[in-house]
């Protein structure tokens, strides 16, 4: 099989560069997936399609926020079967920022969304409202901390719906995708790449002219095993989430608005109705050991539930975790230049890449204000791109980008058909094949293969008691 390019990982980045490609006609595109498609952090967000509130906090990250905004309209418009809509409460708490700040910080948020979202604009809630929209909110709280709140409108996704419904539109415009498919070399040569890949049926041999590393936490081991010395350092992030069970609070879910909860360190901490229980998360923790475990850090399960019980009215807590969940961020920390046409000379890195000066293995300083920009790393005098961070939200405008570069080095393909919701075909797919469009609890509770050689290693150690097949 030859082929014009060939991706390397079935997340929502991989997934979109697919659609992307194939949507502009390109043909001979292949995604290789060693796991099944989201089966890594792409099923383990916060099933939020948002700005991100919280980054205004950072002036160099206003960017950002109004992509993500344009892109959260666009999709709204678009898929309004798996992103929709979701009220949230925003409590002004006494020992906070002013009111003032929190109404100028929404007014900024909608200013900068520059698509029509068809959203209500956000306003300030009188305590009937706040207590008939938060009714979960602890009455301590509600009497005692909170002065005030403002309500204001997010989306809420199914995150590995819409992975899989992106790998569906790029089949249907031509494209093809494999999972449980590990790549097991990559060779140069003149012309772009060699690559053997390895499945349940045995090996196969394919050329590339263009190769796409969009492997999340396993880019640079990617990059160290294929040869290459990474010129991106990054920095491994964990976001732990728990699901409670609908009793967990005397309300129903479904009736309900979302909440952003300031904790006393200065993050927030979202608590959503979701797919009739609640979601609560996240936290920004180091990853400890390598990420084909997939365990929330010590201290993550304890430190979201004491956030619950200071502020919501919580029956019996200690007995409402159904489900434990947490996704790897990548975020770039160095990008290194000048270093391209090196190649790796140590098998020390090629054998333990987590262990490489390529991943920070700690760092001091808050991550909540690294920037979550994604970074597209090429090697000059190699068709070679590797994708680093990113927001899911903005995971489509990041594939366009990918997309114009590798149709500029191939010389075809028209312009970017991904804007367009024909290129979804959700009304054929919906009636043929109605299973997509359900999200899949046990891709956030999979299995995980070793990186170098694919093979299945273990189970996560979840707290996993009495999740359904199906959300």
């Amino acid at each position: 099989m030859d082929l014009n390019v060939l991706i390397v990982g079935g997340g929502i980045h991989g997934v979109g560069i697919l659609h992307d490609l194939a949507s502009r006609r390109i043909g001979g595109v292949h995604l290789a997936e060693r796991e099944r498609l989201a089966s890594g952090t792409s099923s383990r967000t916060t099933k939020l399609m948002h700005g991100g509130l919280r980054y205004l906090a950072h002036l160099s990250q206003w960017g950002l926020v109004r992509d993500a905004l344009r892109e959260r309209a666009l999709l709204l418009k678009n898929l309004p079967e798996v992103v929709r809509p979701i009220p949230f409460v925003l409590p002004v708490f006494r020992s906070g920022r002013p009111s003032w700040m929190i109404r100028l910080g929404l007014r900024l948020y909608e200013s900068l969304a520059t698509t029509a979202d068809d959203l209500p604009r956000a306003r300030r809630l009188g305590p009937h409202e706040l207590g008939e929209l938060a009714p979960y909110l602890h009455s301590h709280v509600l009497q005692h901390e909170i002065s005030t709140a403002f309500l204001f409108y997010e989306a809420q996704m199914q995150d590995d719906v819409i992975v899989r419904l992106a790998a569906r539109a790029a089949a249907r415009l031509g494209a093809t995708y494999a999972e449980e498919t590990f790549v097991d070399r990559v060779e140069c040569d003149g012309q772009g790449f060699r690559v053997r890949l390895v499945d349940a049926q045995g090996v196969n041999e394919v050329t590339c002219r263009v190769l796409v590393n969009a492997a999340g936490a396993w880019c640079n081991a990617n990059l160290l095993r294929w040869g290459f010395l990474p010129q991106v350092t990054c920095l491994l992030n964990v976001g732990s989430h728990l699901v409670l069970s609908p009793s967990a609070i005397p309300a129903n879910p479904d009736h309900c608005a979302a909440a952003a909860l300031q904790h006393e360190d200065g993050r927030l901490v979202f608590f959503i109705p979701w797919a009739g229980r609640w979601l609560l998360g996240t936290t920004e923790s180091q990853l400890e050991g390598t990420p084909e475990k997939w365990t929330h850090p010590p201290g993550d399960r304890e430190y979201l539930l004491n956030i619950a019980k200071q502020y919501l009215a919580l029956v019996h807590p200690g007995e409402q975790v159904i489900e434990a969940f947490c996704g790897i961020r990548t975020i770039p920390i160095v990008r290194r230049s000048g270093r391209a046409s090196s190649r790796v000379t140590s098998g020390s890195w090629t054998q333990a890449p987590f262990s490489s000066p390529f991943y920070v293995r700690k760092w001091n300083h808050e991550t909540a204000s690294l920037s979550r920009k994604a970074v597209i790393d090429e090697y000059p005098g190699h068709r070679l791109v590797s994708i680093y961070g990113g927001k899911f939200t903005t995971y489509r405008a990041l594939s366009e980008t990918v997309g114009d570069r590798i149709a500029q080095w191939l010389g075809q393909g028209g312009e970017c058909g991904t804007k367009a919701r024909q290129a979804w075909f959700l009304d054929d797919l919906q009636p043929a094949e109605a299973h997509l469009f359900r999200s899949q609890a046990e891709l956030r509770q999979g299995r995980i293969s070793d990186w170098n050689s694919g093979r299945v290693i273990r189970q996560p150690s979840f707290v996993n008691r009495g999740i359904a097949s199906s959300d």
